[in-house]
């Protein structure tokens, strides 16, 4: 064994070379193999935390202009407008090749009525902004033009603006009709737009002043399929108060509407989905639960009735996780999410008439009591969400589409789906297979793109590393055993024919190897281990994952720190730097066992031939 090893001491270069040639093709494989491991494991731990939902927006079949007369220009103001030839619906979007995880669905919100609850627009007291009002001129005029008016009467709850006197205009007729001082005129009013003309500059005031102008009492009700259903009365902006007025179509309908704004500061906004993460506050983590619990997948299916309620809501109602909350839903709007007409910074519009087709307010189509399960909270920039906005599961809903008010193509805020992730361009691809070419299609990933780019990254280094340092070892332990095995047959038929035993001589040879084998894989494998520690999975992408995970810009909350998940492991390291022994090993044994089964005398002869002794 002494004389073997000195041997193979004889040439130190090309001792120490072997040596380092074996750490280098271990740590190749110790690397490569942890950074297998280490993608395999990314890629089965963080697949349920990245979710691919796409939002839907149709394309305009054509855009029209629409002209409205403007008072203070004198001319026609023009604007353009999308026109639609067919509203696409859900429906269209059922392709017989996709699995929706999720949806696909176009949204509505309802108008629940519950003047029970306090909210916060009753803790603004700001309900002025559209009135039915009786008022005189303070001079005959022609309302073409910003005049003096005074408020005599207000038909709705709020008083506060008897007795007021104002700017008034005609903005929108273009042929007004002149106002008497001595007569009284009703018109529902609304303040928007500044005051213009002769007798506001003659008023020698600096700044311009809000004026109010007449608006008509119109229904706006659609039928489900988007038609929008004629008013039977023409109604006119302004009436002159005689005897009687009050009892006929036109005056009935002005008290209908008379307390239009109360009803809508004592309505709550409810959306239904058929998941939350398929509505945009909740998935880029602008809104999120922070005490109870989201609907599960099934109370979404069965339509329970459940509810997420807002925290300014519950806390100003008293209400907790646990407790029923009453909706009475009377309007139905597909056309826009309710943030634009209850704006979470408080206020808000409307577009549309709470008026049904008979002229009557709308009544409440469906009542129900919803179980609190989880209390939502949001960012103060949060897009996409009402003000006390209820979110119940679709389904719990029976009467979805009654009393339409309003109407609206599908748009990216109010149409979503969730698809598996990856599939982006599979399910682009069967879209345009079916036509859609009249749909655009938004998708969000939360980086899942970028993460399996890294993944697949890391898997093509580690594969590179691991097949280089395979063929590296092979090569390696070929030459290994051709040098200290081959090269050796004098040496070993000398040792044979002076008495020693074929298994004795082979195993001093292979516990030579193994030495040498052991000199290189030992620090290979501790040093690879270090280098497998020092690769971040960051660095393997085009894109850091050590970010907000989704290119939303999601909120701390739900960050996903990937730097640091390829921690080595022992058990693979050990396993790399094994293979490297057990082909050094084999190769070696084999070599080995085939000149050993020769004969000596032969072996002698056949070693002299070939020259140098060894």
């Amino acid at each position: 064994m002494k004389n073997y090893l000195k041997q193979m001491c004889r040439t130190p270069l090309q001792l120490l070379l072997m040596i380092v040639l074996i750490m280098i093709v271990t740590v190749m494989l110790v690397v490569g193999g942890n950074l297998w491991v280490t993608s395999d494991r990314l890629s089965k731990t963080y697949e349920d935390d990245f979710i691919t939902i796409g939002t839907v927006t149709q394309k305009p079949d054509t855009v029209a202009e629409t002209e409205k007369w403007d008072a203070e220009k004198q001319d026609f103001t023009f604007r353009k407008v999308s026109r639609y030839n067919h509203y696409a619906t859900v429906e269209d979007l059922n392709f017989p090749e996709v699995s929706y995880l999720a949806g696909p669905e176009k949204r509505n919100y309802w108008g629940s009525y519950v003047p029970e609850y306090v909210r916060e627009d009753d803790l603004r007291e700001y309900k002025d902004f559209v009135i039915v009002a009786e008022f005189s001129p303070l001079e005959d005029c022609m309302p073409d033009e910003s005049v003096k008016i005074k408020i005599t009467k207000v038909l709705g709850e709020s008083k506060t603006l008897e007795g007021f006197v104002g700017w008034f205009c005609d903005h929108y007729n273009r042929y007004p009709e002149e106002l008497k001082a001595d007569k009284t005129y009703v018109a529902r009013i609304q303040q928007r737009g500044w005051t213009h003309g002769s007798r506001w500059e003659e008023s020698g005031k600096e700044y311009p002043e809000l004026e109010y102008y007449p608006e008509e009492v119109t229904p706006t009700l659609y039928t489900p399929e988007g038609e929008r259903i004629e008013d039977t009365l023409g109604m006119q902006g302004i009436y002159e108060v005689t005897e009687g007025f009050y009892e006929t179509a036109a005056g009935k309908r002005l008290l209908a509407v008379a307390n239009d704004a109360s009803l809508y500061y004592d309505t709550q906004p409810v959306l239904g989905t058929n998941s939350t993460d398929l509505l945009m506050p909740f998935y880029e983590g602008s809104a999120w639960v922070y005490e109870g619990r989201y609907p599960t997948k099934e109370e979404y299916a069965e339509g329970s009735p459940v509810c997420l309620a807002p925290r300014g809501f519950a806390e100003n109602n008293g209400l907790s996780v646990g407790d029923k909350v009453m909706t009475r839903l009377y309007y139905t709007c597909p056309a826009d999410e309710a943030e634009w007409n209850f704006m979470i910074t408080g206020g808000g519009s409307y577009g549309f008439s709470f008026l049904g087709s008979d002229g009557e307010p709308l009544s409440p189509f469906e009542e129900k009591a919803y179980t609190i399960v989880g209390l939502y909270d949001y960012t103060p920039a949060v897009r996409g969400l009402g003000r006390e906005e209820l979110i119940v599961p679709i389904n719990s809903v029976e009467k979805k589409t009654e009393n339409i008010v309003q109407y609206g193509a599908m748009a990216d805020g109010s149409t979503s789906f969730q698809i598996e992730n990856g599939t982006v361009a599979d399910f682009l691809e069967i879209s345009a297979k079916y036509g859609a070419d009249n749909l655009i299609f938004t998708f969000y990933d939360r980086g899942y793109a970028a993460l399996t780019e890294g993944i697949r990254n890391l898997k093509n280094m580690s594969a590179a590393l691991f097949t280089m340092g395979l063929i590296g070892a092979v090569i390696l332990t070929l030459q290994i055993s051709h040098i200290y095995i081959t090269k050796q047959k004098k040496r070993l038929s000398i040792e044979r024919l002076l008495g020693m035993s074929g298994k004795k001589c082979g195993r001093i040879c292979l516990t030579g190897i193994l030495l040498l084998l052991l000199l290189g894989t030992v620090p290979g494998v501790a040093a690879g281990m270090a280098l497998s520690d020092r690769v971040n999975v960051e660095d393997t992408g085009e894109e850091k994952f050590n970010r907000k995970y989704s290119n939303l810009g999601m909120s701390a909350e739900t960050e996903i720190d990937l730097s640091g998940q390829n921690q080595n492991d022992p058990a693979v390291s050990c396993m790399m730097g094994a293979l490297v022994l057990v082909l050094g090993m084999g190769i070696s044994g084999v070599r080995l066992r085939n000149i050993l089964s020769g004969e000596p005398l032969y072996l002698l002869e056949e070693g002299a031939r070939n020259g140098k002794n060894h």
